[in-house]
This record gives C-alpha cells, structure tokens and sequence, in this order.
C-alpha cells in the first residue's frame, strides 16, 4: 500500500469517528452551562405575570441561577424566598437537570406554612410557567413528559419553558420528569 492510499485510510477513519461521535447520544445540556430560572404564573382569563410581581417586584427580583451539575440538583429550592410580604417562603421544588432529562420534585406537604393555600387540581386556564435560559444553546429539539398536564416548549435555542396546565395534581408527593428528544 502506498502513503496516498494509508492517508485516505486514514482520514477516512477520522472522519467516520468524528460523525459517530456527533450521534443522537450526544447530551442534550453539557455539565458547567449556566442556568437562569424564571417563573410565571396566569389563572384563568388573566394574564401571565411573574412571580415576585404578586409582591410588587421588578420581574427579574426572584431570578434563580444555577450551574448544570451531573451530581446534585440545580435548584434545590426554586421559588424559596425570604423577607416577603407574605414572610419567608420555603422553596417549591427541587429542579435536577441531567444530560437528557429535567426532574421537578415538589417539597412543601401540608404542614408548609405557605404553599397548602395552593394545593389542588389545576382548572382550565391556570398556567405555571418555570423559563430556563441557558448560556449555550441546549440542544433540545423535542420532549416526553410523563405527567399529561406538563409539557415543555422551546422558545429558542437557549430558552425553554417547563408548562404545568390544566389537571396538573398540585399536591404533596408530586414528582414528574420530562425525557428530553
């Protein structure tokens, strides 16, 4: 074999790893891409607002960030607040990103001194919105859930919004995951 035809060989080799190394196994979001969260909320036949503006805040007062971490959860606490109006505000849900999923577990029961007033099913028109924009484009270009009243829209390819809509069972225990595509 002469030194062309090894070169080709090998040039063929490269390229073939490179292209299966780009397969659809790759990881949707990559450890160290930082996070922002941002979370809305609408009842029936009112407008979407954010939720430090149900204390007169600017939108942006309560804004979380995170580092993606392959080993603990991103917001172990999201919506936790302290000094409101309403006094200190024990988080809502524990929010874990892998490389393929996003994982919401529900932390208050009923013995929370805030959250219970909000328990129940949700009607039609009641929207519970948590907006992540990532520092990197996130790869994401579809999901599953497995909760029917949550689903995941991509607003851009660094924003995507978490939706829980009518029938979301907002009651202690609640867990749910969204399998990113």
């Amino acid at each position: 074999m002469n030194l062309n035809k090894l070169s080709i060989i090998a040039l063929l080799s490269i390229m073939t790893m490179t292209l299966s190394s780009c397969g659809d196994d790759d990881p949707f979001l990559a450890e160290g891409v930082s996070i922002t969260l941002r979370n809305t909320l609408q009842d029936p036949s009112e407008a979407e607002a954010t939720y430090p503006s149900l204390f007169m805040l600017a939108d942006d007062a309560f804004d979380e960030f995170a580092t993606l971490s392959l080993s603990s959860s991103e917001f172990m606490g999201a919506l936790g607040q302290t000094n409101t109006t309403f006094g200190d505000i024990n988080g809502l849900y524990d929010i874990d990103f892998t490389e393929t999923s996003i994982n919401f577990t529900l932390l208050p029961d009923e013995t929370d001194p805030f959250w219970p007033m909000q328990f129940g099913v949700f009607p039609a028109g009641k929207f519970d919105r948590y907006y992540f924009t990532f520092s990197e484009a996130h790869n994401i270009s579809g999901s599953t859930s497995n909760d029917n009243a949550v689903s995941l829209r991509i607003d851009s390819e660094t924003v995507i919004v978490v939706e829980l809509n009518e029938g979301y069972d907002f009651n202690p225990g609640k867990s749910f995951s969204i399998t990113l595509n």
